[in-house]
């Protein structure tokens, strides 16, 4: 049922039923901060009234800012995919798009990407990118990123947020240790808060070098289209700093992510590409720090699911982070012999799968 304009304001759920009710609408995704309505070819975001991490979306003048910077940002890699807002309006009588009335909220249009050519999907059907793919996919990036080295971030800050993301995630780790199937792969946090002690000096002079820009900031497989050219979507818009990274630390953490899925070939075509464009590799002790950073905050980011109320059950979160602080405890096993010639293509780590997540320790040496 409408609201009534004269008794209350309209709720996300009623904007969320007018929306699903559209003829036009096939399908509804529903993600931590916002619902998706998927036509046949388009899709339309509606962000959440919610203040989540660094994103405050409560008001509608904040939404309104949020869309509106999403939008400008994904520009640089998903040019075609971020067409601009959509109004949803109060009529008197009922919401309408782009109607006459007041404003009550904003909503993203985009161009529906080909669901077949996403590449989470593609992996876990067994589809693998072919080799014209993944070195359009590497082409894409390499330009990406050199494009962004001649635009300097603030100095420091890639190396102070890290610092504060690893004491925000080993706090929500310990405290939550119970949930996990195994907790004693906390060990690992340790480990990982003295090397990014020890490496803070080489972590400063990669800024200082121009390896660290402003990048995607959430750069995982499932914000990865495999079109020609590729998508690459989803930039993080909610803070500058969780843009700012070491191209390295960025393009490693994909790779790790698809070889979790089962996909072990694209570290190496994308080390191999930065090393021809001049993106020097950071220590391989740096690299391991960087993805076993990327793997323990992806493990909080999963166990920070059961402090939802009610928490979300759609997927098994304890399972999910007990994956990831795996992988990064493996990672950690590494002996001393890791040499910087490995991180090319033929030495590159074949990672790991879910159930042998051990297989990184032979890569690097």
């Amino acid at each position: 049922m409408a609201p009534n304009p004269m008794t209350a304001a309209p709720t996300i759920k009623d904007k969320v039923a007018f929306l699903s009710a559209l003829a036009e609408v096939e399908d509804v995704i529903e993600t931590h901060m916002a619902f998706v309505f998927l036509t046949r070819d388009h899709a339309l975001k509606l962000k959440k009234p919610v203040w989540i991490g660094h994103s405050d979306c409560r008001t509608l003048a904040r939404r309104e800012r949020a869309i509106a910077k999403e939008i400008w940002l994904n520009q640089d890699l998903a040019p075609k995919v971020y067409l601009g807002r959509l109004p949803l309006c109060w009529t008197g009588q009922g919401f309408a798009l782009r109607g006459k009335g007041p404003v009550v909220d904003w909503l993203v249009q985009m161009t529906r990407l080909p669901r077949q050519f996403l590449l989470d999907g593609m992996i876990r059907q067994g589809r693998l990118p072919d080799r014209r793919q993944v070195d359009a996919l590497t082409d894409t990036l390499v330009a990406f990123y050199r494009r962004q080295m001649g635009r300097r971030p603030p100095r420091h800050l890639y190396v102070l947020h890290l610092e504060r993301e690893y004491a925000v995630t080993a706090d929500h780790l310990r405290a939550l240790a119970a949930q996990l199937p195994h907790p004693t792969s906390l060990r690992v946090l340790d480990d990982l808060a003295a090397n990014l002690r020890m490496l803070r000096p080489e972590i400063l002079a990669r800024d200082r070098a121009g390896m660290v820009v402003e990048g995607h900031g959430d750069l995982r497989p499932e914000h990865v289209c495999l079109t020609d050219p590729p998508v690459i979507f989803d930039r993080a818009e909610a803070a500058l700093e969780l843009r700012v990274v070491d191209i390295w630390d960025e393009c490693m953490f994909l790779a790790t992510e698809c070889a979790m899925l089962g996909y072990a070939g694209l570290g190496g075509v994308l080390a191999d590409a930065l090393i021809a464009a001049g993106i020097a590799p950071p220590s391989p002790r740096l690299l391991v720090t960087y993805v076993q950073y990327r793997l323990v905050t992806r493990a909080r980011l999963a166990l920070d699911h059961l402090r939802d109320r009610p928490p979300s059950g759609r997927e098994n979160w304890a399972a999910k982070a007990q994956r990831y602080l795996d992988a990064a405890d493996a990672l950690g096993r590494l002996d001393g012999t890791l040499r910087v010639h490995s991180l090319g293509h033929r030495g590159f780590p074949h990672l790991w799968r879910p159930q042998r997540p051990a297989a990184i320790s032979r890569s690097l040496r």
